[in-house]
């Protein structure tokens, strides 16, 4: 699936779901929000929870002296009224300011569960789009504890949570609401043409901090399959173990084919959220993201279960040794992000964590941790894959995906992270030629070590370059590249030049900003 143009539409709402917290919005709630500031033309911001939201009013009961910035607005959240459209939502009371702030009357009863939560993306309408005929448009961005700037809120998003207002009828259709007050000043079309990176980019931080290879959680779930660790768990958590193991390639048993990488990516996660917005099923072979979710779906209450009440404050006494600075934090272990123009990283098997005898609670928490990290490194891969920003970027640049596979071997599996790219066509001296596509990987399995490669195809002329960290592990590519050539063109292929280097291969300075203003 083409993310460049997904993004367009529903598949930016479901990414930015996964990237997001939970939001309180969802249908069949009712919520108090507190106004925050209010204009003459019935422009607003409100805030509900950790959720800030703005609101587009119109009619009479837009511009009431009720509606003043510190009143509690109670709102009653319904289903949306068609698919692909955002909830809404029906004023039931203004509460003046200073008026006790106690929960509204009993919800309404929730939606059926087969009515989608909505989604930060999907509820999100920038404050200067054109009013709903009737209604108020209500628009929400959540970035951990900061609520997204309004300027990068577009009015071109899959749908806006809209809210009723039964005393208001009458339209204001054509008139564009004024920014908000204290909204940091834009030019008029930013909030237009504000790109999906800038809208996913906030909500990313957490994840940079938290995100780690998939490696080390494989190591310790397959010693838990093959019993060398306590199998004193949950039968359905270990169901869901064997689910997740079942997505790493097993190249040693069945040969690579095309066909078994492109399975292998449809099912990578990188794709989990389009094919849910589109209602499209699964994978056959199931999908690693939704398999980790599941998983960690098991594992939070399951710590929770098996946590000891919270201790007592322990007496005074002996002061705790001072940790040992001598081994390496945790973190410097962990491979960089997946960065749109950065060099792929070579992720190698590591050993289980984890030891015999381990307490059921010290599994469930590792494990809980590390599938957290893994679901954070997906999502920053998916994030990676949005196209770039800047004018005509996506046509200058052209589409790119970056996925990382699990290969199970048999003495551990380690982790193949991929980049697909694809160049529009071009025309040459001989006319136009076809799209060029090039695929680069890295891998770090013994005996070769590091390696790194890019494969370039551009109808049937292919080109192979492998670049070694051992000159070792050159010489028997090298070797091995008389075999490749005559079954490239054994294949039909076109200049079928394989090149062998010894070392990295040299990669463009990363563009600024990817993370360093994420991380801050």
């Amino acid at each position: 699936m083409n993310l460049a143009t997904l993004v367009q539409s529903q598949s930016l709402a479901t990414l930015l779901q996964a990237l997001a917290p939970t939001t309180e919005l969802a249908p069949g709630k009712t919520v108090v929000a507190r106004l925050l500031a209010l204009t003459a033309d019935g422009t607003a911001t409100a805030q509900v929870g950790g959720d800030t939201i703005a609101l587009v009013l119109e009619g009479p009961a837009a511009r009431q002296s009720a509606l003043q910035p510190g009143a509690s607005l109670v709102l009653r959240l319904d289903a949306a009224d068609e698919p692909g459209t955002g909830l809404r939502a029906t004023l039931v009371e203004v509460r003046p300011p200073g008026a006790q702030a106690s929960q509204p009357g009993t919800p309404t009863q929730p939606a059926p569960a087969t009515a989608a939560t909505p989604t930060p993306a999907q509820v999100a309408a920038a404050a200067s789009s054109a009013p709903l005929r009737g209604e108020a448009a209500v628009a929400v961005a959540r970035s951990g504890t900061a609520p997204l700037p309004s300027p990068v809120l577009p009015a071109t998003q899959p749908a806006a949570l809209r809210a009723e207002m039964p005393t208001a009828r009458a339209s204001t259709s054509g008139s564009t609401a004024s920014p908000l007050p204290g909204a940091v000043a834009a030019p008029q079309a930013s909030a237009q043409t504000a790109t999906p990176r800038a809208l996913a980019g906030p909500l990313i931080g957490p994840a940079l901090a938290r995100q780690d290879s998939l490696a080390p959680l494989l190591a310790n779930m397959r010693a838990l399959a093959d019993g060398s660790v306590s199998l004193a768990l949950p039968r359905p958590l270990l169901t869901l173990i064997d689910r997740v193991l079942a997505q790493a390639i097993p190249v040693e048993r069945n040969p690579v084919t095309a066909q078994v990488l492109k399975t292998a990516i449809q099912g990578s996660g990188l794709f989990l959220e389009a094919r849910q917005a589109d209602g499209r099923p699964l994978p056959p072979a199931g999908d690693l993201k939704a398999g980790l979710q599941a998983l960690r779906d098991s594992l939070a209450p399951l710590v929770q279960a098996l946590s000891p009440p919270a201790a007592k404050p322990a007496p005074p006494g002996p002061s705790i040794a001072a940790p040992d600075l001598s081994q390496p934090p945790d973190h410097a272990a962990k491979p960089g992000p997946p960065r749109r123009d950065g060099a792929l990283v070579p992720q190698p098997m590591v050993e289980p964590s984890l030891s015999a005898g381990e307490k059921p609670l010290a599994i469930a928490e590792t494990l809980l941790a590390q599938t957290d990290a893994a679901l954070d490194r997906i999502k920053l891969a998916q994030f990676a894959s949005l196209p770039p920003e800047g004018p005509r970027a996506e046509a200058q640049h052209g589409q790119r995906w970056l996925t990382e596979l699990p290969l199970a071997f048999q003495n551990g599996t380690t982790i193949l992270p991929l980049q697909i790219e694809k160049e529009p066509p071009r025309r040459d001296a001989d006319g136009v030629a076809g799209p060029l596509w090039r695929v680069r990987f890295a891998l770090d399995v013994e005996p070769m070590g590091p390696l790194q490669g890019v494969v370039t195809l551009q109808g049937r002329s292919v080109g192979i370059t492998l670049w070694a960290e051992r000159e070792e592990a050159s010489r028997l590519l090298r070797g091995a590249s008389p075999g490749l050539e005559a079954a490239l063109a054994h294949a039909q292929f076109e200049n079928g030049t394989i090149d062998i280097h010894t070392g990295h291969p040299r990669v463009a300075q990363p563009t600024a900003g990817q993370f360093l203003d994420r991380m801050s």
